[in-house]
């Protein structure tokens, strides 16, 4: 009898511990309720910056005279812009040989017209050459802490290039366009050549270099692109996290039919 007393006793301590579902329910709501408001807080001002995107700078930008210009050319994808730049220009005397030398590519490239560069996270990068290689958790990862970064460097025919978005600007503001990139370069061999970051390419024209600057949600791809363009007093967006705001302001049309959605078309590799 004694017994069965205490058994139930401890059974009613232990039911009257238990909480009760509408505290678990309230427990609930207010966990989801912190972690809404929190984002909130994370995520409005971030879309906030996003409209500076449609701000548009260097709006003074004139086409230069023939006799002092450079065409560049923006390329991009759903996600990504990369500068195309010309390899040889005698007037800035700049060879992207020099620092990218063809010795690193798996193809000829030495008659190669352009080469486009672009910045980015290096997981994303380096183990993302196709959509369908696409992973969320490494682009959140990038995206919400900040990543080690690499350049992505690809030589391009002038044949591959319908579709990039031609822009003219002077020679002194293509000097400060590649003053842009060579600020990039993380690191340099004893012979003045960019350091390959890794034996992994996307194809047989294209290599990875060491770079300078961590990637994150306030410095991505975009911005680095826009942040050259701006120095070079090109008309792009006050800030571009995205490729459109790269692209929203560019005098100018797109040359010759549109690409095939690839930001770097692979058909010569």
């Amino acid at each position: 009898m004694l017994l069965s007393l205490v058994r139930a006793g401890a059974m009613f301590m232990t039911e009257s511990q238990q909480p009760s579902p509408s505290l678990l329910v309230r427990a609930r709501r207010f966990t989801w309720r912190w972690i809404g408001r929190a984002c909130a807080a994370l995520l409005l001002p971030y879309f906030a910056f996003l409209a500076l995107g449609c701000v548009p700078v260097n709006r003074d930008y004139r086409v230069p005279p023939a006799s002092d210009s450079v065409t560049i050319l923006l390329r991009s994808n759903e996600i990504h812009a990369d500068l195309v730049l010309p390899v040889l220009n005698e007037r800035t005397g700049r060879n992207w040989h020099l620092l990218f030398p063809p010795k690193d590519f798996q193809r000829d490239i030495s008659r190669d017209e352009y080469v486009a560069i672009g910045w980015g996270n290096r997981a994303f990068f380096v183990d993302t050459p196709t959509w369908e290689d696409f992973r969320f958790s490494t682009a959140a990862q990038g995206l919400f802490t900040p990543s080690e970064s690499v350049l992505h460097v690809e030589y391009v025919p002038l044949a591959y290039t319908e579709g990039y978005h031609p822009v003219r600007i002077t020679h002194a503001q293509y000097q400060t366009l590649c003053n842009h990139v060579d600020q990039t370069i993380g690191k340099l061999d004893a012979a003045g050549q960019a350091v390959t970051a890794t034996t992994k390419t996307h194809g047989s024209s294209d290599r990875f270099y060491c770079s300078t600057g961590t990637y994150h949600l306030f410095s991505t791809c975009n911005q680095w692109v826009g942040r050259g363009l701006k120095r070079a007093g090109v008309p792009t967006g006050l800030w571009t996290p995205l490729q459109q705001q790269v692209l929203l302001w560019l005098p100018g049309e797109k040359s010759g039919k549109e690409g095939d959605g690839e930001s770097g078309s692979r058909k010569y590799n």
